[in-house]
């Protein structure tokens, strides 16, 4: 039998693994941030001078009439003055990462995924399995609370049954795929599902809205594919500043999508 990947609601079994990927794919981004600031033209100029500078102070040039292994003493210069780059972009890029990952971690729907996700018809965390393995999810928050970002503790117990209610906002909190099936682009096919839910589940949602940034470009190529719009620049993050972009989508642009695709 052929593996099928097939995309499901969340359910309390999903809990801790989700809950991993959830800090995980909020620390991804420090990888790709060290990469583009270590390989930076500025990071390579430094990188050179001060090979060159080692190399020159302690003699280790080259001398091809003893033999070409001499050519190997370039190695140990060239790899000492890469290693301060690597840790000066190490050092200054994780915090952001790690304030980034706080912040998530303590958002509204991380004190009950389950029950947070059932407060509006339009909310929903949905899973993606292949051939029974989870490999990705996105949740859509269209509660009240959409556009709250990080609560210090726990919200109280409401033992009460509450109405459930919908925002005009509602706001993409999560999106993951594993690395591997990404350059199949499953991810827009994902997010697209959430939107059907979404739009379709509550007619008082007027938009969705999701941040995205380019240190983790599978998700913003999604976003951007699917008709999102940039809205502005919520923050920075990293030693280069990269920009966190706020993108929007709107039920008038999600129909018009939706009709040319039916053509």
């Amino acid at each position: 039998m052929e593996p099928v990947a097939k995309i499901r609601s969340y359910e309390s079994k999903d809990d801790k693994e989700i809950r991993f990927l959830i800090a995980k794919s909020a620390m991804e981004g420090l990888a790709s941030a060290n990469i583009k600031t270590i390989f930076n033209g500025v990071s390579i100029a430094i990188w050179l001078l001060s090979s060159y500078f080692m190399i020159q102070l302690m003699d280790w040039w080259p001398k091809p009439h003893e033999g070409a292994w001499t050519w190997l003493s370039l190695i140990l210069p060239l790899g000492c003055s890469a290693v301060p780059i690597v840790v000066f972009s190490e050092w200054n890029n994780r915090p952001h990462f790690e304030a980034l990952s706080q912040r998530i971690l303590h958002g509204p729907d991380m004190f009950g995924l389950l029950d947070y996700y059932a407060k509006s018809p339009a909310s929903g965390l949905w899973i993606l399995e292949f051939s029974g393995r989870l490999i990705g999810f996105v949740a859509i928050d269209a509660s009240p609370d959409s556009e709250i970002v990080q609560l210090q503790a726990a919200p109280k117990a409401n033992k009460t049954k509450t109405k459930r209610k919908t925002a005009e906002t509602a706001v993409i909190r999560h999106i993951y795929v594993d690395e591997q099936f990404r350059p199949t682009n499953i991810q827009k096919d994902l997010i697209e599902f959430a939107l059907q839910k979404t739009f379709t589940a509550d007619s008082t949602v007027v938009r969705v809205k999701a941040t995205s940034t380019p240190l983790r470009d599978y998700a913003e190529k999604a976003l951007i594919g699917l008709g999102f719009k940039f809205e502005g620049v919520s923050e920075t993050l990293g030693l280069l500043r990269w920009k966190v972009n706020i993108r929007v989508l709107t039920r008038e642009d999600w129909k018009n999508r939706q009709s040319s695709d039916s053509e």
